[in-house]
C-alpha cells in the first residue's frame, strides 16, 4: 500500500471497514497456504510449502552447475498494484529484461503478467494470498535460474481478514558452496495492535535462523507507523541484515513513511534506485549487489 496522501482517521478507518466488507464478499481464501510453480512447458503445480519443510531443500546440489553471478546480482522490488493501472505491462517488461532477481507483490497471476514474466527468461514461485475470480493473488519471486527450495508463509489480516503472504526461496551461486536465501514480504497491511504483524515477521526469522549464507530480505513492508518500522529493523538486527540506502529517494510515501524496503546480509552494494513510475501506486526499488568482495 502507499500514496502521497493522508486522511483523517475517523474516514481512514471507514473506509477499511468498507474495504474488507467488499473484499471479504468477492475473494476465496484456501483451507492450506497454497504455493504456485512454475514448471516445464509452462505448467504450473500447486502444492502446500510451509517454511521448515523448505529449509533443507535449499542445502542441495544445482542441475548442470546453474547458478547466480555472485559479482552482479540484479534485484527489483515492485508493489505492482494488482496490475490496476495503466502501463504496466511495458515498465514490467523492462525491468524483467534487466533483473536476476525480480520480487512482485500484488500480483494477478493470470496469462498476460505471466507472459511478461516467462518471456523475459525467468523462472518463478509464487505464496498465493488469495484467490479471486480463480486467480491466484499474492507475491511472486522470479529469477534467472530455478530455486533449489522455495517455502511460504501466510498471515490474515487482523481487520481485513484477507491473507498477506511471504515466499522464500533459496538460490545456488556460481563457483560457491553458499546458498542466497530471498524473502519477498507483503506485510499486514491494517491492524489495532503490532500483534499480528510481529508475528508474521517472526515466522520468517525463525525460518531463516538456521540459514549462513548470504541474505536479501525485501517487499512492501507497510512501514507506516514507528512501530512497524521499529519491528522490521529488530528483525533485520536477528538476522544480522543492513538496509540498503539511496542517494536520491524516490520511494512513493504512506503517511509520510517509505513502504518499500530491500535489507541484505554478506552482499555489497553497488548501486541502488527507487524508479518513478505511473504503473502503479509504488515505485519500483532496484539494487545491484555482490557477493565478492
Amino acid at each position: 500500500m502507499s500514496g502521497a496522501f493522508t486522511l483523517p482517521p475517523s474516514l481512514s478507518w471507514l473506509l477499511i471497514a468498507l474495504t474488507a466488507a467488499t473484499l471479504a464478499a468477492c475473494v476465496t481464501v484456501t483451507r492450506e497456504p497454497r504455493a504456485v510453480m512454475l514448471e516445464h512447458n509452462r505448467q504450473i503445480r500447486v502444492q502446500r510449502l510451509t517454511c521448515p519443510e523448505g529449509v533443507v531443500q535449499a542445502r542441495a546440489s544445482p542441475q548442470n552447475g546453474a547458478g547466480l553471478d555472485p559479482a552482479h546480482i540484479r534485484l527489483l522490488t515492485w508493489n505492482i498494484h494488482k496490475e490496476g493501472d495503466a502501463g504496466w505491462q511495458a515498465d514490467l517488461k523492462r525491468f524483467a529484461a534487466q533483473t536476476d532477481l525480480l520480487l512482485l507483490q500484488e500480483i494477478v497471476l493470470n496469462d498476460e503478467v505471466r507472459d511478461v514474466i516467462e518471456q523475459a527468461g525467468l523462472q518463478w514461485a509464487m505464496a498465493s494470498s488469495f484467490i479471486h475470480s480463480e486467480i491466484d493473488i499474492g507475491v511472486v519471486t522470479a529469477a534467472r535460474i530455478a530455486p533449489l527450495a522455495t517455502c511460504t508463509e501466510r498471515v490474515v489480516e487482523p481487520l481485513l481478514r484477507i491473507p498477506k503472504s511471504a515466499v522464500v526461496t533459496w538460490y545456488a551461486l556460481k563457483g560457491s558452496r553458499e546458498r542466497l536465501a530471498v524473502i519477498n514480504m507483503h506485510s499486514i497491511n491494517f491492524s489495532l495492535s503490532l500483534g499480528a504483524y510481529r508475528a508474521q515477521l517472526a515466522a520468517v526469522r525463525d525460518a531463516l535462523a538456521t540459514h549462513d549464507g548470504p541474505m536479501i530480505f525485501a517487499g512492501d513492508l507497510n512501514t507506516w507507523t514507528a512501530g512497524r518500522d521499529a519491528a522490521v529493523r529488530e528483525t533485520a538486527v536477528a538476522l544480522g541484515l543492513t538496509e540498503v540506502s539511496f542517494d536520491e529517494d524516490r520511494r512513493k510515501l504512506f503517511f509520510g513513511k517509505q513502504l518499500d524496503h530491500i535489507f541484505t546480509r554478506g552482499l555489497r552494494l553497488t548501486s541502488s534506485m527507487a524508479i518513478p513510475v505511473l504503473s502503479s501506486d509504488h515505485n519500483p526499488v532496484q539494487a545491484t549487489l555482490s557477493t565478492l568482495p
